[in-house]
């Protein structure tokens, strides 16, 4: 892919002019598709640049009056396409990155993928880019090195992708070793439990059994129970 070059076509004559504005509508396109590859996606914003490049290249070829002021248009628009494609690029490739960091965040990834600290160096440098604020003047100079920074970006996904099989494996190995670990932790704290409780069973079977003390109470003297009289039948005579 080449790198964004974008000439002031306003010093250039006529038909180099209408050349060069080919040759940019044509890089927008690779561009573009470049973009839509990588994001899985269409970039909506540079599309719709193009589209509007290339009505201001119908209205030139047409012959109409202001055929030079529909060239300048044209070629703003070819610019912005390529501006709009190379920025998504960058900004998807440093998602990709981020994502990869996040998956193997557990692992010391600069172990398993040489030249790891570069590819974070060139992520952090592209990032930066984005983010640092600048003159609408400095713009064509600004989309070249997002240029650069979406080859170089390319470059190291390629490199990460490479090597995302041998760190899935560190990080199942490492999976299965804290596992290990836990069991061998959980085994060692329930032997130390059942050790305690065992200890614990030992004294309160061996401490002797305190002695009853029977109690004898004296009983208290019970008073004899009175027996009531027969009752006597009406017809019998009491003798004195």
């Amino acid at each position: 892919m080449n790198i964004v070059t974008l000439p002031d076509l306003q010093e250039l004559d006529p038909r180099t002019q209408a050349n060069e504005l080919v040759r940019l509508f044509r890089l927008a396109e690779e561009k573009i598709k470049l973009v839509e590859n990588l994001n899985q996606e269409l970039s909506i914003p540079a599309i719709n640049e193009l589209r509007y490049a290339g009505f201001h290249m119908s209205q030139y070829l047409a012959g109409e009056e202001g055929s030079a002021e529909q060239l300048a248009k044209a070629e703003n628009h070819c610019k912005r396409a390529i501006y709009d494609a190379v920025e998504a690029g960058v900004t998807h490739q440093l998602e990709v990155i981020a994502q990869f960091q996040f998956d193997f965040r557990l692992l010391i990834i600069s172990e398993v993928v040489p030249g790891y600290a570069e590819i974070q160096e060139q992520a952090s440098e592209a990032r930066d880019l984005i983010l640092e604020p600048r003159k609408p003047e400095d713009r064509a100079a600004y989309y070249e090195k997002c240029s650069e920074h979406l080859e170089n970006l390319r470059k190291a996904q390629k490199k990460l992708d490479l090597h995302r099989e041998d760190l899935l494996k560190a990080l199942r190995r490492n999976s299965g070793q804290s596992l290990s670990k836990w069991v061998n932790v959980g085994s060692f704290i329930a032997c130390v439990v059942a050790a305690v409780f065992a200890v614990m069973a030992y004294y309160k079977t061996d401490k002797p059994a305190e002695p009853v003390i029977a109690t004898t109470q004296a009983s208290s003297p019970t008073a004899p129970v009175a027996t009531p009289p027969a009752p006597q039948s009406p017809g019998t005579a009491v003798k004195r």
